[in-house]
């Protein structure tokens, strides 16, 4: 039996009963997913045709003597038209998703707003292949997966989907060891073209943050979980960088001259709370974990930033700058 998510079947559900002018029973699509191994019982099919149909994909029904057929209606591009506007977002949209091609997601978005393009009107296309000359969208800076195991992505995804815990084996960047741990996985999230993982870390009883391409080995366990509702806001809120560290912090700071205007410019989305001094300066504090990144980015801005909180980190910057003295005295 291949294994197959729910939405996965949804779509292949959909995708016979759009091609077909006839339609199908629930007995036919049920042997048409036998066949390419998808065994589900004709209750489980009658449910995911209810679900579809609250969507806008108007599944119909048709009786023929004792037997029901569902159909749906294709649209195509020709129902639709666009506005200058809209095309003008089409175009926005595809130079941003160049950011993302080495994801098979950013990768499959290209190629449908492709699609959409080249079944637009020529007038259409041809007021959108303008547009390449006059506005430019500037690739994000993203860090690109190059070690991306399909296998891995495709269990994660599932154990995400059907609420099943993770057995898994991670390579960590703080300390280059690879543990293997329970995972409750609670969303897969893009993060600067990364995927990355986030969930309940059984290992470190923490929500924590896992970068997918990390991970050696995945398998679903038969463990539920449940997710915390609205958990995301929360934990978008501590976080600083890239990684996730196993500290917890108040890191306040004190920036002053073109670091202060920068930070408040740049970068006040990094911070809980900003505040501005008399003299210019400007105090930085956020509750955060302790990561490589922070000491990096303070060290980034030179003598225009004190650490002022925690204690620790200030002792850690001032080794990094009497290490920085000492190599260029050599």
């Amino acid at each position: 039996m291949s294994y197959v998510s729910q939405t996965e079947r949804q779509l292949y559900i959909l995708s016979l009963i759009s091609e077909s002018k006839k339609g199908y029973t629930v007995g036919e699509l049920q042997k048409n997913l036998d066949m390419v191994g998808i065994e589900v019982s004709k209750k489980t099919i009658e449910r995911d045709i209810d679900f579809i149909s609250t969507g806008n994909f108007f599944v119909s029904e048709e009786k023929r003597g004792r037997s029901t057929y569902y159909i749906a209606n294709k649209f195509g591009i020709e129902n639709i038209a666009f506005t200058p506007s809209e095309l003008l977002s089409l175009h926005f949209i595809k130079e941003l998703l160049k950011s993302y091609s080495a994801l098979d997601i950013g990768n499959t978005a290209i190629n449908l707003i492709e699609k959409i393009i080249s079944n637009l009107p020529q007038p259409d296309k041809a007021y959108i292949d303008n547009l390449s000359d006059l506005l430019k969208v500037k690739e994000s800076y993203t860090g690109l997966e190059k070690r991306l195991n399909q296998e891995i992505i495709a269990t994660v995804r599932n154990g995400t989907e059907l609420n099943k815990k993770l057995l898994i084996k991670y390579h960590s960047f703080n300390n280059n060891e690879i543990t293997e741990r329970k995972f409750d996985p609670y969303i897969i999230e893009v993060y600067e073209g990364c995927y990355h993982l986030v969930g309940y870390c059984h290992l470190r009883n923490s929500i924590r943050d896992l970068r997918i391409s990390r991970i050696k080995d995945a398998r679903i366990l038969d463990e539920p979980f449940k997710r915390p509702k609205n958990f995301y806001e929360s934990y978008k809120r501590g976080r600083f960088g890239k990684l996730s560290g196993e500290e917890q912090i108040k890191l306040v700071l004190k920036f002053k001259g073109e670091a202060s205007r920068y930070v408040k410019e740049y970068e006040s989305a990094k911070a809980d709370m900003l505040i501005e001094e008399g003299d210019g300066g400007l105090i930085f504090e956020k509750t955060t974990t302790m990561t490589p990144e922070i000491v990096k980015w303070i060290l980034g801005f030179g003598a225009n930033a004190t650490v002022l909180e925690p204690e620790a980190l200030r002792d850690e910057v001032i080794e990094h700058a009497r290490g920085i003295l000492e190599r260029y005295g050599e």
